[in-house]
């Protein structure tokens, strides 16, 4: 009788989920050491959430994509940044069922709604002539920077930060990070590699794989970090993720990328789910600048993403 596992579609699969839950849970470490450290510097809830949480959120994504780039699959990289980016869609949703209502506080990053629009549109412009070079790369990188410059300027958390920190107080978290980092790295590349294998056997797009399967896939540890912080009534930190993770997917993973190597992409590709994402985009940065926001803007939420995969897998 024949091992299931030496069915080739079967052990990919395998691989490939493995690779996920280990993605997820080593992404999940890394945020918590990192998170662990902002909190001793005395850095704000929203801070933690946009900046530290988002960034460290992004970094599957970041390790998929360079993955994906080294081995000349720009529609992998820009399925797993997009697919990331939908994909927070239904995660705000998600908790704001869970919640019920929330009261929004006005942090900095939610009064800039059309900046935060422009930076997540930012890739798909650059790129509708088929390439994002690495010049455009830096244009991204830059304006992530001066974003975050901004964010953190109006914050004025500088003065308030801790600015020595004992070596024992942290070493524990460097451990966690460096281990961490290593098994995200490993696990990202056999991810990477057995999604592609598996898109070659079925036929299916690198682009749908990458958008679907590694784009949710990756985005994993931001619903367990946005359900625990609502949980323990930090919604700052679970709206600030949601922002930040959607700036640092379109301008940190992107232009990091582009920079490594110039993305190749057919714009009509992406065309779709470009129209999806900035609508999208648009009703959630209209809805977290409200005083109140409800379950019933998160139905909403859920119900546009899964019209968007309806679209997208059978139009």
């Amino acid at each position: 009788m024949m091992n299931p596992l030496e069915n080739p579609l079967v052990f990919h699969s395998v691989i490939a989920l493995a690779s996920l839950i280990l993605v997820a849970k080593s992404a999940d470490m890394i945020v918590y050491s990192i998170s662990n450290y902002a909190k001793k510097l005395r850095v704000s809830d929203y801070l933690i959430g946009f900046l530290v949480v988002s960034v460290g959120t992004a970094i599957p994504e970041l390790t998929a994509s360079i993955t994906g780039i080294l081995i000349d699959q720009g529609s992998i990289v820009f399925g797993t940044v997009l697919g990331a980016n939908l994909f927070e869609i239904p995660l705000l949703g998600i908790i704001l069922i869970i919640a019920r209502k929330i009261k929004t506080r006005q942090s900095v990053g939610m009064s800039a709604p059309i900046v935060t629009l422009f930076i997540i549109a930012l890739p798909i412009l650059l790129s509708i002539d088929g390439v994002l070079s690495r010049i455009e790369g830096a244009i991204l990188l830059i304006a992530f920077l001066i974003y975050i410059a901004r964010l953190w300027h109006g914050e004025g958390q500088l003065g308030q930060m801790e600015r020595d920190i004992e070596l024992k107080k942290i070493w524990k978290d460097a451990v966690i990070f460096a281990l961490a980092l290593a098994a995200l790295l490993l696990s990202a590349r056999y991810l990477v590699f057995s999604s592609i294998t598996i898109s070659e056997i079925l036929n299916i797009s690198p682009y749908i794989v990458g958008l679907i399967v590694i784009g949710i896939g990756a985005s994993a540890p931001e619903l367990t970090i946005q359900i625990r912080s609502i949980f323990k009534h930090h919604q700052d930190i679970a709206f600030g993720n949601v922002l930040g993770s959607l700036v640092a997917n379109s301008a940190l993973v992107l232009g990091i990328i582009a920079i490594i190597k110039p993305i190749y992409i057919d714009p009509s590709l992406i065309l779709t789910t470009s129209i999806f994402l900035l609508i999208g985009m648009i009703y959630m940065l209209t809805i977290m600048v409200k005083e109140e926001v409800t379950w019933k803007q998160g139905t909403i939420l859920i119900l546009f993403y899964i019209f968007f995969l309806v679209v997208e897998l059978i139009f």
